[in-house]
């Protein structure tokens, strides 16, 4: 995804794990959001500095290793950084991270601002007990609506279900919940496992299996 001035959305493939980290831009108020931020913090500080944005807070999916190694080292450089999660996965965040005063547990369907841009909170777990997606509507500066999936939905995929506190019925439930945003719905997805970078959810529902499942037991069944 190119990186465009007054685009609201910049998309960074970080790491080894082909992570997608996002920064959220309000170019009006020039605050900015990080979502899922990875240890390699470099080309995301440079772009923050190169247009003159001020990082105000951390959107975490959830907490795997590969979606919070940059939450420290960002914390470092800037403490008061707000911090939002969902509660059931903060028994993954360190205690420092924990205890830092900007930190907020996540509500379902709650509104969230990155400057004057509105953002709503949707628990989608399955892949981890507390995933959230975080979606953008059309709004001024935002011609499109965005959905970022952390690791619920990959392109033409869905995430693992077989960790600790994942789930298929939980994972079928949040598969449902999107399939209710609207078609035009750009998805912002966790990894760069497809050879896209983004999707809709219009193109998920025609060509994703996750999508097509009609039960838990099909969706269980998939390879």
């Amino acid at each position: 995804m190119e990186k465009l001035v007054n685009q609201p959305v910049f998309q960074y493939e970080i790491g080894d794990f082909k992570n997608f980290v996002y920064l959220i831009l309000d170019w009006e108020s020039k605050k900015a959001a990080v979502v899922d931020p990875q240890k390699n913090l470099e080309p995301i500080l440079s772009d923050l500095e190169k247009y003159d944005f001020e990082l105000v807070s951390i959107l975490l999916t959830h907490t795997h290793h590969d979606h919070i190694a940059g939450v420290g080292p960002l914390l470092a450089l800037k403490p008061n950084l707000s911090i939002r999660v969902g509660e059931k996965d903060l028994h993954r965040l360190s205690d420092t991270i924990r205890n830092v005063s900007g930190l907020e547990i996540l509500k379902d369907a709650e509104s969230l601002h990155v400057g004057g841009l509105k953002l709503s909170a949707h628990h989608t777990p399955g892949h981890s007990a507390g995933e959230y997606c975080y979606f953008m509507d059309r709004q001024v500066g935002v011609s499109s609506p965005y959905l970022f999936t952390g690791d619920t939905i990959f392109i033409r995929d869905c995430g693992r279900t077989d960790f600790p506190d994942g789930s298929n019925d939980e994972m079928f439930q949040s598969i449902q919940k999107i399939k209710k945003f609207p078609l035009e719905t750009i998805l912002m997805v966790g990894h760069h496992y497809a050879p896209e970078t983004i999707t809709t959810l219009e193109q998920e529902l025609k060509s994703s299996p996750p999508f097509q499942c009609q039960s838990v037991q099909e969706l269980a069944e998939l390879p």
